[in-house]
């Protein structure tokens, strides 16, 4: 007895096991070792319930990775911690990559009418050729993914544009975390950004109902924006080519350029670089025998397409859909000429402000412009404020912020269930005087950070 006594005072962790572990602080390889046994439980966990599933181990692994992302993003943010609160950390990150698993069997009608028949027509054509495709405007880096996707012959390719799209949500979801950090965010507020990226339901809706893959361009666009704002402009402006060789909606980034050139934070190099990176996204299109117009003009003919297909706007907030008679031909090239005006509105405050253009100061103009220049600009869609919804995550610090944020993914939510099931929940211009008071309140974050008031000092401590 007297023995036991003595090897309990030795090891007091013996009289109470469980609690010693879960107040335990693991590091290094400690710390290594419980990452990679959770990985490895969710690994097995997932292999089992996607056995059914064509290419089980595939999937299974795939969501391990993502898994190991957002872990080890969690653990980085939130610094030395007890085991019970990198657990829970860790059952967040499980439940996020499980969200989007859950979702894989779910096949959206645009896999069925677009896709599909896009994959089986691409199949009959060299893989250059594929991705040099012409009919339907698509462009760079999406053509290059679903022209290798066209060649899968053992696996269900709406598998393949899932866990896809996850993955760069997952890549997505770790930016807007540093974007958070750089900003002066807490730990745990940039923990809580990031699993909102993965979280939000216009984020499992994107892929899991609506085979969307906008997590492609995003995941270029904030990862450039770090890398900007960290002063890496070459990395930065080829993520942004990369980006823009994607999706033309990245390009409402593009004026921020214009301060961080003039403020000599970015070189013409750098900007070459990004005309570079975009050109090779598409380069597809000259080894296949085209002209330069052709990849050029890309993005010419899904403005024209756009403008004949949808109008103004396709189920997106704005201030078209604020009026009852909007022609096309009347508004669509003033829009243009108004988004551009705006955008060098921002710009022009951004270069007259007497204080340092802080990283946030540049994130909440980052945010202004994502947010303000689809309600303005014409042939928007419903997933027109995708990037907003993501960067507001990264930005929310205050009740302003948190507010903004909230606006835009309910905004954003209702707008997506409109397209996808053609079921109303708020009519389009209470959505769009929504999605306007949350870039007015934005508006007012930029202009308090760069007036330097007690509400943007306020917002830095937060």
């Amino acid at each position: 007895m007297d023995k036991m006594k003595r090897i309990a005072a030795r090891h007091p962790w013996l009289n109470d096991p469980l609690r010693a572990a879960m107040t335990a602080r693991p590091q290094g390889t400690a710390k290594l070792a419980l990452g990679a046994v959770l990985t490895a439980a969710f690994f097995a966990a997932a292999l089992t319930l996607c056995s059914g599933m064509e290419g089980a181990a595939v999937i299974a692994l795939t969501g391990a990775v993502c898994t190991a992302l957002l872990i080890v993003g969690a653990w980085r943010s939130a610094g030395e911690q007890p085991a019970i609160v990198l657990l829970c950390l860790a059952a967040l990150a499980m439940l996020a990559v499980g969200a989007h698993l859950a979702m894989l069997d779910i096949k959206p009608g645009r896999y069925t009418k677009v896709l599909e028949p896009l994959l089986g027509d691409l199949w009959n054509y060299e893989l250059v050729t594929a991705m040099a495709w012409e009919e339907g405007g698509w462009s760079g880096v999406y053509l290059i993914v679903c022209a290798l996707f066209s060649r899968l012959e053992s696996f269900y390719p709406l598998y393949a544009f899932k866990l896809f799209d996850m993955v760069c949500q997952c890549l997505c979801a770790l930016a807007v975390m540093r974007l958070s950090r750089m900003r002066g965010a807490k730990p745990y507020g940039a923990v809580a950004g990031m699993m909102a990226c993965v979280l939000a339901p216009t984020m499992l809706m994107n892929a899991g109902l609506w085979a969307q893959c906008d997590a492609t361009f995003a995941m270029f666009t904030l990862w450039g924006l770090a890398l900007l704002l960290d002063d890496h402009p070459l990395a930065g402006c080829v993520l942004w080519g990369l980006a823009l060789g994607t999706k033309l909606q990245s390009a409402f980034l593009f004026p921020l350029l214009i301060v961080l050139f003039l403020r000599d934070r970015v070189q013409l190099r750098h900007i070459l670089a990004l005309v570079l990176a975009a050109f090779l996204c598409q380069i597809a299109i000259l080894l296949d025998g085209q002209e330069l117009t052709s990849l050029v003009g890309r993005y010419a003919m899904q403005i024209e397409e756009a403008t004949y297909d949808i109008g103004l706007a396709d189920h997106a907030p704005g201030v078209y859909s604020l009026m009852s008679i909007a022609s096309v031909r009347e508004f669509s090239g003033m829009g243009l000429y108004l988004g551009i005006a705006s955008a060098l509105l921002v710009v022009m405050a951004l270069l007259r402000s007497h204080k340092p253009l802080t990283g946030e100061t540049l994130l909440l103009a980052a945010l202004l412009l994502a947010a303000g220049l689809p309600l303005i600009l014409p042939q928007m869609n419903a997933r027109c404020l995708y990037l907003a919804g993501m960067l507001a995550f990264a930005c929310a610090g205050n009740a302003r912020r948190m507010t903004a944020a909230v606006l835009l993914e309910l905004v954003s939510l209702c707008s997506y269930i409109e397209a996808v099931f053609a079921n109303t929940i708020m009519p389009m211009t209470v959505l769009s005087l929504m999605a306007i008071a949350a870039a007015v309140l934005i508006a007012l974050e930029l202009a308090d950070a760069l007036c330097g008031t007690e509400a943007a000092k306020e917002a830095q401590r937060t």
